[in-house]
């Protein structure tokens, strides 16, 4: 059980490396890619998506950065490394989503990394404890 915040900080690095990982492989993909004659990085939707997507990285980055420092002082509560288990996976299962889109209908092929990590992204809210208990966890301290 000590080693609960370790393993959900664990999870929440892996989620955010996944997060920024599908997004690479995205910005990459969208820049190549062309629709009606320019590439598609140049929609206004696809612009969008990519700095929600930015945005929640850099947030996340911030945050699970902060758990990781306080885990190696000693100072990471339960609750906190649930929120990051929490928090990284609920989000990857949306950043990937999102990434996936973009790639259209290549998306759902399993020669582009980002079908991978769509398939292997849903189990992080799964193990370390499901998402529902680490709710509990959380709403314990409160």
């Amino acid at each position: 059980m000590s080693d609960l915040p370790y393993e959900r900080t664990i999870i929440g690095m892996s989620a955010l490396a996944t997060m920024e990982g599908a997004y690479q492989a995205t910005l990459d993909y969208v820049r190549d890619r062309k629709a009606f004659g320019k590439p598609i990085a140049e929609f206004q939707n696809t612009k969008f998506k990519l700095a929600e997507i930015a945005t929640q990285i850099k947030v996340g980055r911030a945050f699970i950065d902060r758990c990781v420092e306080d885990l190696v002082a000693g100072k990471l509560d339960t609750a906190t490394a649930s929120m990051a288990k929490l928090w990284g996976s609920e989000t990857q299962g949306r950043v990937v989503d999102e990434c996936l889109q973009l790639f259209g209908g290549y998306g759902f092929m399993s020669e582009y990394m980002v079908a991978r990590m769509y398939a292997d992204s849903r189990v992080q809210r799964i193990y370390g404890g499901t998402n529902e208990i680490m709710k509990e966890v959380i709403s314990r301290a409160l």
